[in-house]
């Protein structure tokens, strides 16, 4: 009866899940699957449902690593039996199952999966009337060819007979089916005797695998053994090595250590270990004994080196007392001709001293008889000059005697002779020392005789001149010089006409002129010039003071016109000061009052600029004239001092100013697009809300706006008043269209569309299609990170109920219809991908290439753009992208990434 209680057992309980690829609901949680009678589980061929299935082949590794093993029956799926693959606990679950049409007849069939109804599979059969999974004709992946080496092999089944239309009762025994004796034996004992063939089977030839992998490991271990006793030999004579035999011995280890190293196996790190310690151990004895015999030859050194060093020091003894005799010998002939040499020196010193002091004598009579003498200054001058001569010569010879002596002297100082004759010889010196003195001081007296001699002379020589040249001009030859006289010689020697009251007054202190007043007169004279000339100087100084002076009240004049000027423009620079400080600090003022005080702040820097300008044209006038005249070059600096001083404290001042002004302008413009930007998120809001409600694209929109013509600023003003909650001024219309159109005067549908235009992010990967059902035919796959542009929707597809929405890829431009979020929430798209934010500072330019646009301005660190074109390469194979900085929707073009890697884009 166990047969038939095995053909009546029924399925377990249904499970809940999705349909494939998450399509469609699976069986109702709690759910129970009835068991079917035996008669009822037949399908194609009429067979009962196996117990279990074995899965083989499969050209896909990855997938046939997943699928291949044993399956056992594990409840049923939308009326057929579930498998679950038999494997250790933890291992990925792999199940086969069917799926109904309830998703659709593309989804309907046997699948293989980690789950009834899941998002994964591996393989996919579309047999959907049999009633147990088929053999053959499974296509890996789902989706792909079939694979014909993939085959499913079903081991357990019923009897055919008993699966049968309308089959028998259980117990009765169908016609055909006896055994031998008359009595047909249950299904499972069958199996059971085969099982147990099979087991006996594998148990022999375990047996012989087993005796034969012994004698493998025998005949391997006498090898080893064998191999290891030859390398062991070489280690023992190793081990009796010396040293002139050892090296021979290691290379003989080393050698069989090679060449057995393979066979010894498993011992060969064993006798790797003996070898390395018989090498250690012998390398060790080896260096005892060198050691030992380095010491005995160090040892038979040392004693030969110590009795050499003994033999030196006896050599050096000897060698000493030689040496002591000589220099005794020495030293006594030394001391002898020492003796000699000072007895010559003291002889002759004391005759080159006799002899000079004599000449000094000499030399002190004539100086005497000089001084004494009563010559004619001439003869005199001639006598003295000789004695002069006499002395200096004879001086010079006393004073190299003398050196000459002392320097002799300190040759012979430290010799033992000369001690006995030193006070002579100093005594020698000391008169030689005196007699230079005395002849120094006879020089000097000499010297002021010969002086006086020649003044003398001198002034006899002028009055003589004085008489010869007074002769000239003392035309009455009376012997003096008269009024008339002295008149004519101021012209001719003077050159100078003395007035009558200076002449009456020189004629009063010096009447009669005579020979002996004639020198008076020329002074009194020439001084009477020099007074006049002196006069006169002083005269044209003062008119000269006078001219100067007037020229500086000139310049002075020029230098208060400056000053006044840049007064006004350090006032005017103030002026802008307080009209700009608010800008900077204050930023709530709305953007049309920032800009009409940073205009109002600009005129007062320029009125400031331009009367520094005059100012500075002022001071540069005056230093030019200054520079220009001699007698003026410096003054411009002293009296302008203080304007060139301020000049660049105004300038500075005014650069700060327009600093301020420049970043209040960028805020107010920044401020400004941002009011205008937020009005326009608000218009495309509901522009796009509006679309939605007609169903049009933003194509058909626009030509229901105004026939497919460009849009007037009014047209666009009534498009926008028609809106449901929106809600804006004249003047933010009037703002917005002036942004949206730019420089045109109407708004182009180009504009319009990319006003419109949205953005959608793929959040999670899935697939485009190209109808909006998603049983149409797939055209690619959408990866993570992926942008697409809205084209049409989002619309409800109305089999599954989920919104899709058709797009265009800025990946490759493919164009298809993609699901927003699947209808258990899971989102495959959001809005957005195309804002980028700077994550490394770049440059804003023109135009497409690096190398060729202009710079707009600065991208910093932070700011975020507004993607207008994707990404496309410039000449250099630059990545770029063109956009609208939303800090003060500058547009142009921006690099995403250097050819190095480098970053400078991210997305949002």
């Amino acid at each position: 009866m166990a047969w038939q209680q095995q053909m009546m057992k029924g399925g377990p309980m249904g499970g809940m899940g999705k349909g494939p690829m998450g399509k469609g609901p699976a069986m109702g949680k709690g759910q129970v699957v009835q068991p079917r009678p035996a008669g009822m589980m037949g399908g194609m061929g009429g067979g009962a449902a196996s117990s279990s299935i074995t899965v083989s082949g499969c050209q896909n590794l990855t997938v046939s690593n997943i699928i291949k093993g044993t399956y056992s029956a594990n409840g049923a799926n939308h009326g057929k039996p579930v498998y679950k693959k038999d494997g250790q606990a933890g291992a990925v679950t792999v199940l086969i199952y069917f799926w109904d049409e309830r998703d659709g007849p593309a989804f309907s069939g046997w699948w293989f999966g980690p789950k009834v109804g899941g998002d994964q599979v591996w393989a996919y059969n579309s047999n959907k009337v049999a009633s147990s999974p088929p053999a053959g004709g499974w296509t890996v992946p789902w989706d792909g060819p079939v694979d014909n080496t993939l085959s499913l092999t079903h081991a357990g089944a019923g009897p055919a007979g008993m699966a049968g239309k309308g089959g028998g009762p259980p117990g009765i025994r169908p016609p055909g089916m006896v055994q031998p004796g008359g009595v047909r034996p249950p299904p499972g004992m069958i199996q059971q005797q085969a099982e147990q063939a099979k087991q006996r089977e594998a148990e022999q030839q375990k047996r012989q695998a087993e005796l034969k992998a012994k004698r493998e490991q025998e005949e391997t271990r006498r090898k080893e053994q064998a191999a290891a006793l030859a390398v062991r030999k070489a280690i023992q004579k190793v081990r009796t090595a010396n040293p002139d035999n050892y090296d021979e011995l290691r290379a003989q280890l080393e050698e069989a250590q090679a060449s057995n190293l393979e066979a010894m196996g498993s011992q060969a790190e064993k006798v790797s270990q003996e070898a390395t310690t018989a090498l250690e151990q012998a390398q060790k004895r080896i260096d005892e004994v060198n050691e030992k015999r380095v010491q005995e030859e160090q040892n038979k050194l040392e004693a030969t080196t110590a009795l050499e060093q003994a033999q030196k020091r006896i050599d050096e003894v000897n060698e000493k007392r030689v040496q002591e005799e000589q220099n005794k010998l020495e030293a006594e002939k030394k001391k002898k001709e020492m003796e000699e040499k000072v007895e010559a020196f003291v002889t002759e010193a004391k005759s080159e001293a006799t002899a000079m002091l004599e000449k000094v004598k000499l030399a002190e009579e004539e100086a005497k008889k000089l001084e004494d003498g009563d010559s004619a200054p001439d003869a005199m001058v001639a006598e003295a000059e000789s004695a002069e001569t006499l002395i200096k010569e004879t001086m010079e010879s006393a004073k190299s005697a003398r050196l000459a002596i002392i320097e002799k002297q300190k040759e012979l100082s430290d010799a033992e002779p000369f001690r006995k004759v030193k006070r002579e010889i100093l005594e020698l010196t000391s008169k030689l020392a005196g007699g230079v003195r005395s002849l120094d001081r006879f020089s000097g007296v000499i010297k002021t005789t010969r002086e006086k001699a020649a003044k003398k002379s001198a002034a006899l020589a002028k009055l003589e001149e004085k008489k010869q040249e007074m002769k000239k001009y003392d035309l009455d030859k009376d012997g003096k010089l008269s009024r008339k006289e002295v008149i004519a010689y101021c012209k001719a020697v003077i050159q100078f006409e003395l007035g009558a009251e200076t002449l009456d007054k020189i004629m009063k202190s010096l009447e009669p002129i005579t020979p002996d007043k004639f020198r008076p007169m020329h002074q009194k004279v020439c001084i009477a010039k020099s007074e006049i000339l002196e006069k006169m100087r002083r005269q044209e100084e003062e008119a000269k003071k006078k001219v100067i002076e007037e020229q500086k009240q000139g310049i002075k004049a020029i230098l208060e016109e400056a000053s006044k000027l840049q007064a006004s423009a350090e006032e005017s620079a103030l002026e802008a000061e307080t009209k700009a400080r608010p800008l900077v600090k204050d930023s709530d003022k709305p953007a049309g009052e920032i800009q009409e005080a940073a205009t109002e702040a600009e005129n007062l820097m320029k009125k400031s600029e331009e009367a520094l300008e005059e100012s500075a044209a002022k001071l540069k006038q005056a230093q030019e004239e200054c520079a220009a005249n001699e007698d003026l070059k410096g003054f411009d600096q002293e009296a302008g001092r203080g304007l060139i001083r301020k000049d660049p404290i105004i300038r500075s001042r005014l650069s700060k100013v327009a600093a301020g002004v420049k970043m209040a302008r960028e805020k107010a413009t920044r401020k400004a697009f941002a009011e205008v930007d937020q009005k326009r998120t608000k218009a495309v809001t509901a522009i796009r809300a509006k679309m939605t409600e007609d169903s049009k694209t933003g194509e058909q929109f626009f030509e229901g706006i105004n026939g497919g013509n460009a849009v007037s600023k009014e047209k666009f003003a009534e498009l926008l008043k028609g809106l449901a909650g929106l809600e804006l001024t004249e003047e933010d219309v009037q703002k917005l269209f002036d942004t949206i159109a730019a420089d045109a005067g109407d708004l182009s549908k180009e504009r319009f569309l990319e006003l419109v235009r949205v953005y959608y992010k793929c959040v999670k990967a899935t697939v485009m299609s190209e109808e909006i059902s998603i049983k149409s035919k797939t055209i690619r796959r959408l990866e993570l990170g992926e942008v697409l542009e809205a084209l049409e929707g989002p619309s409800k597809e109305e089999s599954s109920g989920v919104e899709r929405v058709r797009c265009q890829s800025t990946q490759d431009d493919a164009i298809g219809w993609v699901t927003l979020a699947g209808n258990q929430g899971t989102a495959f798209l959001e809005p957005g991908g195309n804002f980028y934010q700077c994550v490394k500072e770049t440059l804003l330019t023109d135009g497409l290439s690096v190398q060729d646009s202009k710079t707009i301005r600065r991208i910093t660190k932070g700011e975020v753009i507004e993607v207008l074109e994707f990404q496309k390469k410039d000449a250099s194979d630059v990545k770029r992208i063109k956009g609208q900085a939303k800090l003060d929707g500058a547009c142009g073009w921006i690099t995403l990434q250097s050819n190095q890697g480098t970053a400078f884009l991210e997305p949002c």
